[in-house]
């Protein structure tokens, strides 16, 4: 029966490229697998700890059948461009992105997002090291994911990347919003 439906999907992309329509789809990576294999298969275990660790809708809607299928860049890329845009509707920020927007959003001196009144040490480490893991996040794992192909390629150090961007949308939803200005 599986063997059926791959067939017949194949010849419906030879007759996609035939025609010429196929030039109007985005051209994806070939997948790394041809069918998903069965939960309980060794080559499921990726795809079942993203189910049960994933579950921030921002990251989920865009990430897993990328990542399922085995495009896991993409599906990394997807993720933190899910907190970019998170963040930007959550600051009122959509002139900026990127690292730009997360050194302006997360400042320690004047933050549009923030956690705390920052008067005790901790409280002032914390923004200080937010600020940085943000905008670090963008320049380090988001750009260079953006423009690199296959800037990862395996399915562990793509879990571990997801994650982290769903650790900073987690804190992202718990800030509370700012003026921007000094003394928020």
């Amino acid at each position: 029966m599986t063997a059926r439906i791959i067939d017949n999907l194949r010849k419906f992309q030879e007759f996609l490229l035939e025609t010429g329509l196929a030039r109007s789809v985005l051209a994806l990576p070939a997948p790394r697998m041809l069918a998903l294999p069965s939960p309980t298969t060794e080559a499921a275990e990726p795809a079942n700890v993203f189910t049960r660790l994933v579950t921030e809708s921002e990251i989920v809607d865009v990430s897993r059948d990328l990542f399922s299928s085995g495009h896991y860049s993409i599906a990394v890329q997807e993720a933190f461009k899910a907190v970019d845009r998170y963040i930007a509707t959550k600051a009122d920020s959509h002139s900026l992105s990127g690292t730009q927007m997360m050194e302006l959003v997360f400042s320690p001196n004047a933050p549009i997002l923030y956690w705390s009144d920052r008067k005790t040490q901790s409280e002032i480490d914390e923004q200080k090291g937010y600020h940085r893991l943000y905008a670090g996040a963008m320049l380090g794992i988001r750009n260079p994911v953006t423009h690199e192909f296959n800037w990862v390629d395996d399915p562990d150090s793509a879990l571990e990347l997801i994650v982290f961007a769903q650790h900073l949308i987690r804190k992202a939803k718990v800030a509370k919003v700012g003026t921007g200005k000094k003394g928020n």
